[in-house]
């Protein structure tokens, strides 16, 4: 009871730091509450500007009015080259496309012309290509049986049939993706507020006359570090319980759903290695003032890596190797499952479980570690 009552008075002078890393927490989960939940396909136009070299041809006509039906009208002189770079470079214009000479010729002798681009490097350039592909690729296979008018009509009548895209979820995914990105963030914010307040704590209780007045204790090395530990996890768990409330606030119904609650005790899990890992680091160093760059090191360095603050997506292959062997990969693993899990059936709670089973397994890890290294320290300076 006394060391209880000593890690709550510890904890008292620490809460500046908690309610720093729970208002940034709150700050970056409310700016992403700006997402709207998707239920539709809409076709987006880009400004693509056509210069037809083949004028007078059907086919190239053709393809000229099709791109206009599917794109922006654009307002750039065509004979003006510096003006359509300009216009490329401002983003005024997304694909200019260079119909050549003999574009009409190429098609009803088989073969495939070639047509020139200019792009804006924007993620419309690669549809507007598309959109050229589909118009030749339909004139070469019509174009031995149907001429001039009705060729262009056959083309366009298979070019603009329409591909109802309906969404077979029932699932909130702006709120999951929300909920996802405070449950990755969480981490960081988790993971510095235990190494930070633990290490000081510990420090705090290994001061050279407090640690001198432990050891001639009755007390053993491991019970010492049970009672020790058991206080910490009893503050952990209320730093836990804090954040899974805010969560409740924040997302109300969605945390009482079976994603919510697979959230919760993929969270509970990470805290608790949490917990191990700000016991082992405050055994092992006791210096107050090295502590600031030790939280920096480990929670901010494992968040980079492990897709809590970039996803996975976004993330070269080599990086995210190297993440697998942090507790926290796991942990942001398990979060990004839960969010597109409909089904809570056994394949997928499987996945779950192999993630939640490595992060125990780091733990027991890290315990055994925090054991070796405490009773190497163990000593009368």
């Amino acid at each position: 009871m006394i060391i209880f009552k000593t890690v709550l008075k510890i904890l008292n002078k620490l809460k500046g730091m908690l309610i720093l890393y729970t208002v940034v927490l709150l700050s970056i989960t409310v700016l992403n509450q700006t997402s709207k939940n998707v239920t539709s396909f809409e076709e987006t136009k880009p400004s693509i500007l056509v210069i037809n070299n083949d004028t007078g041809s059907t086919i190239s006509n053709g393809l000229e009015e099709y791109i206009k039906e599917h794109s922006k009208e654009v307002s750039v002189n065509k004979t003006n080259q510096d003006a359509i770079d300009d216009a490329i470079f401002y983003r005024d214009i997304n694909y200019v496309i260079y119909i050549p000479e003999n574009f009409e010729k190429d098609i009803l002798a088989g073969n495939l012309p070639v047509i020139e681009y200019k792009s804006s490097g924007d993620e419309y350039s690669s549809y507007s290509e598309m959109l050229v592909e589909k118009y030749v690729k339909l004139a070469l296979v019509y174009k031995d049986y149907y001429k001039n008018e009705e060729l262009i009509n056959k083309i366009n009548e298979a070019a603009d049939i329409d591909t109802q895209v309906e969404l077979k979820t029932n699932l909130d995914t702006s709120k999951l993706s929300a909920v996802t990105r405070y449950f990755n963030f969480l981490s960081y914010a988790f993971l510095a507020g235990c190494v930070y307040c633990i290490s000081m704590i510990l420090a705090s209780l290994k001061e050279k006359n407090v640690n001198k007045r432990t050891i001639i204790s009755s007390y053993s090395l491991k019970k010492y570090n049970r009672i020790v530990l058991l206080s910490l996890s009893c503050v952990i768990f209320a730093m836990w319980l804090l954040y899974m409330i805010l969560s409740l606030i924040l997302f109300k119904d969605l945390m009482l759903s079976l994603n919510g609650m697979a959230f919760i005790i993929n969270s509970f899990v990470y805290a608790i290695c949490s917990l191990i890992i700000g016991f082992l680091i405050g055994n092992i160093t006791q210096n107050k003032n090295a502590i600031g760059g030790i939280v920096n090191v480990v929670a901010l360095g494992s968040s980079f890596l492990c897709g809590c603050f970039v996803p996975f997506n976004y993330m070269p292959d080599y990086v995210i190797k190297l993440a697998h062997i942090l507790p926290t990969y796991y942990f942001v693993s398990n979060n990004e499952l839960i969010k597109n899990m409909e089904v809570f059936d056994f394949n997928n709670i499987r996945l779950l479980l192999v993630n939640a089973s490595v992060i125990i397994v780091f733990c027991i890890i890290f315990v055994v570690l925090t054991n070796f290294i405490s009773k190497k320290k163990r000593v009368i300076e």
